[in-house]
């Protein structure tokens, strides 16, 4: 149990570097969307909210979102432009690796189309809570971008899974 703990939190370890690897980066100035990154840490909690369920989403959500919002906070400080609410990320990945969980008998975790369109849809959800909870907190960012972090990680998640199941020993005959 203490080993299998262990590996996930070095898992969320490595999404959270994951995420601000600047190859990885798009930027589609013509878009006015500015320089958008993959989600890796919540690729991960939809991984695993669905494959081990509501209890695992639950706590990984809780952790991987205190871990963004710690990046936030180092982020806030240096360039002022997010507001340094601590838990707003752990609230919103908490509920979302929550229902991830409870629905992960009823989504295709074997198919590539099903995994895009639940993270497409999970992202902008919980993008839309961020943009939404910080705009209540201090004000609303008129330039945050909605649909191409979501659209991006999306793209990479079919990819991201199949590392994470290989990494974790998860196999397609497991996932009934």
């Amino acid at each position: 149990m203490f080993l299998e703990i262990s590996v996930i939190a070095l898992g969320i370890l490595v999404s959270f570097f994951l995420k601000d690897v600047n190859f990885l980066s798009l930027d589609f100035s013509f878009l006015n969307t500015g320089v958008i990154y993959p989600d890796f840490l919540l690729i991960f909690l939809i991984f695993f909210s669905l494959q081990k369920g509501e209890f695992a989403g639950i706590w990984i959500g809780f952790f991987s979102g205190l871990l963004e919002d710690s990046a936030i906070i180092s982020f806030s400080a240096r360039a002022g432009d997010f507001a340094p609410l601590i838990g707003t990320h752990a609230v919103i990945y908490t509920i979302t690796g929550y229902v991830l969980g409870r629905i992960n008998r009823v989504v295709d975790k074997e198919s590539m189309l099903p995994i895009f369109v639940l993270v497409l849809c999970s992202t902008i959800a919980v993008r839309a809570l961020t943009w939404l909870l910080m705009g209540i907190a201090v004000e609303f960012n008129k330039s945050y971008s909605f649909v191409g972090p979501a659209l991006y990680t999306g793209l990479l998640s079919p990819i991201w899974f199949f590392i994470l199941g290989w990494i974790y020993r998860i196999k397609p005959e497991e996932y009934s």
